[in-house]
């Protein structure tokens, strides 16, 4: 079974590589130099993309350093911003709240004030 596998691959093989002899559209020649100057196009093409990528590695580098300088400046300063942002509006808070508690002593004091008893709004329609 081995020996006719052998044999059939073999015959199979010449066949195959006469049959392509027969119908190839060019010469031996013509086809190493086609298959040479796509291999070279090949090869120039992969040159072009290797410096490409180590175009972007640099790029990539000088961007993460970059970052690296600049990030720890701009954090500092805007936790500078918060700093002094807390500081300007803790007066302004502590004013609204006193405000607030003022407005709430007022209302509870118009609300504590028993309308019945208050003869100064009819005391003073009878004069």
């Amino acid at each position: 079974m081995i020996k006719s596998f052998l044999k059939g691959l073999v015959v199979g093989s010449i066949a195959g590589g006469v049959g392509t002899l027969l119908t190839v559209p060019r010469s031996g020649n013509e086809t190493r130099e086609k298959l040479t100057k796509e291999l070279e196009v090949a090869t120039k093409t992969t040159q072009d993309l290797n410096a490409s990528l180590n175009n972007f590695k640099k790029a990539l580098l000088t961007t993460q350093q970059t970052a690296q300088e600049i990030i720890p400046a701009f954090t500092a300063g805007l936790e500078q911003d918060i700093t002094d942002f807390k500081f300007q509006a803790e007066p302004r808070i502590t004013q609204i709240k006193d405000q607030v508690t003022t407005l709430t002593n007022h209302a509870n004091a118009l609300a504590a004030i028993d309308p019945t008893t208050d003869n100064t709004v009819a005391n003073s329609k009878e004069k």
